[in-house]
């Protein structure tokens, strides 16, 4: 069965799977900025997530849970990573929130600016229980692909 859904109204409020999203990127940039020193200094973004049915499907199609998720961060974090984003669209609908940015990653000399819409699934405790991200760049940085490629391995 096939079911369509269409948002008609527009608001200026963030709604309550926003208002998810946004505290889980506040702690995402919190941990980042105090320093990644291994997986485990992600686990506070757990609090967002059902830790036990969560999967994230990156733009290189790697598919990871929870535990691998963290690795990857902790891979992606490494060597000094800074990392900003622009928000530019944000849709809200049933259990879904997609996300417009425009991410900026630094890492020593390297700078890559990538356009991600980021499609967060919730539970019915909006909880995030799945991550699916698609994105457009001209150089997607080594050190992103590797950290994807050994969360996957591990």
């Amino acid at each position: 069965m096939t079911i369509y859904t269409t948002a008609t109204a527009t608001n200026n409020e963030p709604g309550p799977l926003r208002k998810v999203v946004n505290a889980f990127n506040e702690v995402q940039a919190k941990i980042l900025s105090a320093g990644v020193k291994s997986a485990a200094d992600w686990e506070p973004m757990g609090e967002y997530m059902d830790i036990d049915s969560f999967k994230r499907v990156g733009a290189y199609l790697e598919v990871l849970d929870f535990t691998e998720y963290c690795a990857f961060l902790a891979g992606w974090a490494a060597g000094g990573t800074r990392f900003e984003f622009t928000e530019f669209h944000v849709t809200e609908t049933g259990d879904t929130l997609f996300q417009e940015i425009e991410e900026r990653h630094t890492r020593g000399d390297a700078f890559i600016r990538k356009n991600v819409i980021a499609v967060y699934r919730f539970n019915a405790d909006r909880k995030i229980v799945h991550l699916d991200i698609y994105e457009q760049a001209r150089d997607s940085g080594d050190w992103i692909k590797d950290a994807a490629r050994e969360a996957m391995a591990a």
